[in-house]
């Protein structure tokens, strides 16, 4: 995986496991920029990494370092080897992208969105 893969894998696991730490205002700006998220992975990730940098942010900055370091030291394998079963290939070619990272970050952001999602109302005892 390429630096900007685990950077959009990142941010995904971020928005899924600390989403508290994301304003409602951050949220609507999260909507609008994923209706717009081109299709390559590079892109994708300088937008993320733009985003994050408001003084705002900073906590969902650091939560999104913590992720993409352990990421980035869990994806160090050796490429030269062939890693599926029976020696098998992944069917991806090199350079061509093998998850749709945009349709996942989109879907993530709306799935975790309270905006689009508010939380159920108390139950009165």
């Amino acid at each position: 995986m390429s630096i900007y893969d685990n950077s959009i894998r990142a941010f995904i696991q971020v928005i899924e496991s600390k989403s508290n730490l994301i304003s409602h205002q951050d949220w609507d700006e999260l909507h609008q920029l994923s209706s717009n998220f081109p299709e390559d992975v590079e892109e994708i990730s300088e937008i993320i990494e733009n985003w994050l940098q408001f003084d705002s942010r900073n906590q969902i900055l650091q939560a999104y370092e913590q992720k993409l370091e352990v990421i980035s030291s869990s994806s160090s394998i050796d490429l030269d080897k062939n890693l599926g079963i029976a020696n098998s290939q992944s069917p991806t070619k090199p350079n061509q992208p093998s998850l749709p990272y945009k349709e996942l970050l989109d879907n993530s952001i709306k799935k975790n969105s309270p905006l689009l999602n508010p939380p159920p109302p108390k139950q009165q005892q």
